[in-house]
Formats: C-alpha cells, sequence, structure tokens
C-alpha cells in the first residue's frame, strides 16, 4: 500500500509541478533565445549605423532619389514632385498633397483654370517660410488661399491650402 501512496505521490507532483515547471522553462529558453537574436541584430545595426539619424537622413536621401527617378504622369504629379524636392530641401515633411480638380475662372475678362491644392506639412518656422517663398516663386502662377498651423515645441504642423492657376484646362 505504501508503494501505491508513493506512486500516486509522485504522479501527483510530476504532473502538478514538474511538468509546468518544464513547459515554464522551455519557454524561458525560447525567450532568451529570441532576446540573444534581437541583442544580436541591434549590435549589428549599431555597428553599421553609428547614428541612427544619419541612417534616418540615409534613407531620407535614398527616397529622395527614388521619386526623382519616377517620371511625372501629369502636371499635377510633376508640381507634387516640384513640392516634394522644395520640402526636402528645406527640411520639412510633407505628409500628403491633395490636388483638385480643375474649374473654369473669369477673371479681367479672361478665362483661367484654377486647381486647389492642399498640404499637410511639418517642420520649423524658418523652414516653412522658405517653403512658401519658394512655391509662390516657382515659374506657376500660385497664390495662398489659407495657412492654418499649429506649433508644439518649435514645430509647426498644419495645412497650407494653395490654388494654381493655367490658361489651358490640360495643365
Amino acid at each position: 500500500m505504501t508503494i501505491a501512496i508513493s506512486c500516486v505521490v509522485t504522479f501527483f507532483l510530476i504532473a502538478l509541478i514538474y511538468t509546468p515547471l518544464e513547459s515554464e522553462i522551455v519557454a524561458m529558453q525560447t525567450e532568451s533565445r529570441r532576446l540573444q537574436v534581437l541583442e544580436t541584430e541591434l549590435t549589428n545595426f549599431e555597428k553599421n549605423h553609428r547614428n541612427v539619424e544619419d541612417f534616418a537622413a540615409l534613407i531620407e536621401s535614398r527616397l529622395v532619389e527614388t521619386r526623382a527617378l519616377l517620371p511625372a504622369e501629369s502636371l499635377q504629379d510633376a508640381f507634387a514632385a516640384e513640392v516634394y524636392q522644395i520640402a526636402d530641401k528645406n527640411k520639412i515633411l510633407v505628409d500628403s498633397i491633395q490636388i483638385g480638380d480643375v474649374e473654369g475662372v473669369e477673371a479681367d475678362n479672361k478665362n483661367f483654370f484654377r486647381q486647389s491644392v492642399k498640404l499637410k506639412v511639418e517642420g520649423d518656422y524658418i523652414s516653412m517660410l522658405n517653403l512658401i517663398r519658394e512655391i509662390l516663386d516657382d515659374k506657376r502662377f500660385v497664390t495662398v488661399d489659407n495657412i492654418s498651423l499649429e506649433s508644439s515645441e518649435n514645430v509647426l504642423s498644419g495645412d497650407i491650402e494653395l490654388s494654381i492657376y493655367h490658361l489651358t484646362a490640360n495643365q
């Protein structure tokens, strides 16, 4: 009988203590391996890219180069590409560019075509001024309809609404 009791007690000890601990040990070993792999990847990343800001600048420059290689399908795309180039040069982040439909406008007994453009941007004050100045100095006739910016820790973010005027509808 004592043998039966000792077998039952041993079985319960194995079932209640050893098996859950064994599962926990395996889980900890797996997690430890994952952490070692992550540590190795982080070490390799740090060796290849000493400064994360330099790495981000490298990625951004590759993005600019890629944008330059892509052909503009229309003059709208060309304007958007120019805005991205101006923004990159002035260290402005352009979250989005929305270009509206072309609509007819009459001024001084002449017909023009107007196209609205809305930019979502982020950057410092001087860079934002330079962006707006360069867009207005572009070869197109562009007006600023509205600027709605908010400031947070010396960074401006918000919308710039523009109008581009053309003499023909297909520009």
